[in-house]
């Protein structure tokens, strides 16, 4: 016969999966994410949750195990558990949320609570948990990633060849063009436009002379190489032809500094460090290194060996003079300081290159975690446009051709045709179409050498699907983010060569570009100096990354792209007479979606995309606080529930909480990965939404 003490725990225990799950579902928001733990007061107990820990991340799939403590109603001593959870996650980068759908929960174990009594409430759980949408933070998991045993897959063969470094000591711009300047006449006018770059540059064929717009500047040339003058007067057919040209915001093209700048014209691989004046050379606490304060290039001066470093697209380079001969330094072969620049000084983000640092290794662990979205396959279009008949040139190394003379991404392998296209893969029996969403990519392209323009779409890939949706993701190769000898470089250092006959289609960059990596996004952020500034308003951005297109949206989640290239020419940079293509690809979702996510179940995401704390559920459940207790609680792999006291671990047990048996160095790895994914969404809740704008253009789109 059932005790009293017993029929409590049966009364208690039917709730606890429930309750659980609830607690997850209230947990996350896109602006403040609660403490852990987080505490409910239900009918029957009080439940406690841990901050779940993740055991395994592959793909779009995750696995977690999360520590909870129940008090029964009437009762002052707690019951601790552990529950498993296995799910698919949607990632939204835009607020740093990854939600788990499909969630099954595959184990569960509670001291003192038999094995049958668990099975029963598991198999009523499975009929409550597809309901619901689960969130953790992006940044938690991101500290967990070390002690997931996770694909070692990494870059390979990456170029480290050194650009021109050129260093000017006052205003100047560096105006980059894809090799030889390419001409193409510019409709009912006697100008022939420089296709192959993203500034408004313009040769008047009855002058003979180049123009070239700076805000609302004009400097004119003789030759491409300048040197470049003011121009007071440029003819009617040039400010026609600019006119043409869709201009950004005022705050981009009017800065505080308009002095008028040096041009610099490059047709090879170049970054250009622009110091105000003569160098101002600041001391950094802790370390045996200055570094440059008047330049926003991240440039460092060592003091034991003198010689100079500057960052750039993620690769380090070194030289006795500024105005020196540069040469390539590894990572890992940077003199030991670098590792102790204090993550919150001024130059705390280059941490993130320097092989070694937890830093270094949380942007690693970044480059695993996919961006995800459900495709309806009804619905997902995509016309592909060649310049010319379809051409196909073979990949390097493998049985697969690419085209050249498209800019989409398209690959003739057998007797198919794989385009992928706003990070969806299509396929086809000819080159021209039709074209449906693919749903079985073969492996083949998985092997695409970094020597192809289109290497970036094996970061693509197609994770299951259903008769109606394909569930499809990419990480951040897709948008030239590579993980490199300990660290994440920006592209892969290649020059390929772009394509021009009629249109000009770009291919992917890596110098020339000005970017940082931003620890706060995990992406790559465009630097504008008020010099650069200067030319944004003729200068065609997605030149630089033509990919701009190509991916379904900027780091939040839809269900395919909407062609916002308005400067597209048929798909690409605009053709000689620069119209664009009216057959953009129409985003089914409708623009007005604020969160973009589909729910291919057709369930309403309960929380509400104006909810501002993200927990309102239309069934009522009470919204838990924080409850104000240490986060020191862990379940260790075999369901054991671990605390962290001030005398070290303890084990909980049917008797009470005594010495720890399991090893307090996994359990202390455990707790260390806890206190930086803490770390890491209170610096993002508190920088990370306007890092992006101090920093300049967001590259991961």
């Amino acid at each position: 016969m059932k005790t009293e003490t017993s029929k409590k725990m049966t009364r208690w225990t039917r709730h606890v999966f429930v309750l659980v799950v609830m607690l997850w579902v209230a947990g996350l928001t896109a602006a403040a994410e609660l403490d852990w733990p987080r505490e409910i007061e239900a009918p029957e107990a009080k439940i406690v949750i841990y901050q779940p820990q993740l055991e395994s991340f592959s793909g779009n799939r995750v696995t977690a195990r999360a520590a909870v403590s129940v008090t029964p109603r009437g009762e002052t001593e707690p019951v601790f558990g552990a529950v498993w959870i296995d799910a698919r996650v949607s990632t939204d980068r835009d607020t740093r949320i990854v939600t788990l759908l499909s969630v099954e929960v595959p184990q569960a174990k509670f001291p003192n609570v038999s094995a049958d009594k668990v099975e029963k409430l598991k198999a009523m759980l499975k009929m409550v948990i597809p309901t619901w949408n689960l969130n953790i933070s992006l940044d938690r998991l991101l500290a967990m990633f070390e002690l997931v045993d996770k694909e070692k897959e990494a870059a390979q063969n990456l170029k480290m060849s050194v650009p021109e470094i050129i260093v000017v000591k006052k205003p100047a711009v560096l105006v980059t063009i894809d090799g030889a300047p390419q001409l193409g006449k510019v409709e009912d006018s006697d100008l022939m436009r420089v296709m192959n770059t993203p500034y408004f540059v313009v040769l008047d064929m009855k002058t003979k002379k180049y123009y070239l717009k700076c805000g609302t500047i004009w400097l004119t040339s003789r030759d491409i190489a300048g040197p470049w003058l003011s121009e007071q007067s440029p003819s009617v057919s040039v400010v026609i032809a600019a006119a043409k040209i869709p201009e950004p915001s005022q705050q981009d093209t009017e800065p505080a500094d308009k002095r008028i700048p040096q041009i610099i014209v490059s047709t090879t691989p170049t970054e250009l460090i622009i110091v105000d004046g003569e160098p101002r050379y600041i001391m950094i606490g802790g370390t045996d290194l200055l570094y440059i304060g008047n330049t926003e290039s991240d440039v460092f001066m060592h003091i034991g060996t003198q010689l100079n470093f500057a960052l750039l697209s993620g690769r380090w380079f070194a030289s006795r003079k500024l105005d020196g001969h540069w040469s390539y330094v590894a990572s890992d072969k940077l003199p030991t300081t670098f590792a102790q620049i204090p993550p919150n000084s001024t130059k705390g983000h280059v941490l993130a290159s320097v092989a070694g640092t937890l830093q270094a290794k949380e942007a690693m662990f970044d480059t695993y975690i996919p961006q995800t979205a459900t495709i309806k396959r009804s619905e997902a279009k995509v016309v592909v446009v060649y310049d010319g008949s379809p051409t196909f040139m073979k990949i390097e190394g493998t049985d697969m051709y690419y085209s050249p003379n498209t800019s989409f991404s398209v690959i003739r392998y057998g007797s198919k045709y794989y385009c992928c296209h706003g990070a969806v893969w299509f396929v086809a029996d000819s080159p021209s179409g039709p074209w449906a969403v693919c749903v079985a990519v073969p492996q083949a392209i998985y092997t695409i050498p970094a020597s192809c323009p289109i290497y970036h779409v094996k970061y693509v890939r197609v994770y299951s699907y259903t008769p109606t949706v394909v569930y499809v993701g990419y990480t951040p190769g897709y948008i030239g983010c590579y993980r490199y000898g300990g660290v994440v470089v920006y592209g892969t250092g290649y020059v390929y060569p772009g394509w021009y006959h009629v249109h000009y289609y770009p291919r992917p960059v890596t110098w020339g570009v000005a970017v940082r990596y931003n620890p706060y996004t995990g992406g790559w952020a465009v630097r504008v100096s008020p010099a650069r500034r200067l030319l944004r308003s003729a200068a065609r951005y997605e030149f630089w990354d033509h990919r701009r297109d190509d991916r379904f949206h900027t780091q939040r989640n839809i269900n395919v792209n909407i062609n916002r290239n308005v400067y597209a020419g048929r798909g690409g940079v605009p053709g000689p007479g620069g119209r664009a293509d009216p057959r953009g690809v129409a985003d089914p979702r409708g623009a007005r979606d604020p969160r973009g996510v589909a729910d291919p179940r057709g369930v309403a995401d309960p929380r509400g995309a104006r909810d501002p704390r993200g927990v309102a559920d239309p069934r009522g459940p009470a919204d838990p606080r924080s409850s104000g207790r240490a986060n020191n609680v862990i379940a260790d792999s075999s369901g054991n529930v671990h605390r962290k006291t001030d005398s070290g671990w303890q084990q909980k047990t049917g008797s009470g909480w005594s010495g720890s048996k399991s090893s307090t160095s996994s359990l202390e790895r455990q707790n260390s990965a806890r206190e930086r994914g803490t770390s890491r969404t209170q610096s993002y809740q508190r920088s990370g939404s306007s890092s992006s704008s101090r920093s300049g253009r967001s590259r991961r789109r």
